[in-house]
């Protein structure tokens, strides 16, 4: 639930924990604000490049599942409009740009796994 800012009276996007409730907002705010990093990682050494390795991944799979979904609602509200035009659905039925996605999707969940296991042996 949005809650109202009680100095601004504004609304804010965060949870009363102080998390963001979208999983792509806070995936952002890791690469533009500090976070507090978790207890267990802060004691394995050497990790550091790694992190962000994974940060990385994780945003750009984020991005990737965003430009897919923004596909998927343009057909559905082609799908559900009051007309239907020929030229448009050929136009979505023809848009490779969302293989591009597809693919970038894949190669970024292959190497975030990859990622995740060699944190993993080091844990």
């Amino acid at each position: 639930m949005v809650q109202p800012n009680p100095t601004t009276g504004t609304s804010t996007d965060r949870r009363g924990s102080g998390r963001r409730a979208r999983a792509r907002d806070r995936l952002m705010d890791r690469a533009s604000q500090s976070y507090t990093p978790n207890p267990a990682l802060s004691r394995v050494k050497h990790v550091e490049n790694l992190l962000l390795f994974i940060d990385d991944d994780l945003r750009e799979t984020a991005l990737s599942m965003e430009r897919i979904e923004r596909y998927l609602v343009s057909t559905l509200d082609v799908l559900e409009g009051d007309a239907l035009d020929r030229n448009v659905v050929q136009e979505l039925a023809t848009d490779l740009s969302v293989l591009d996605q597809i693919d970038m999707l894949t190669e970024t969940l292959e190497s975030l796994r990859r990622r995740m296991a060699r944190l993993a042996a080091v844990l």
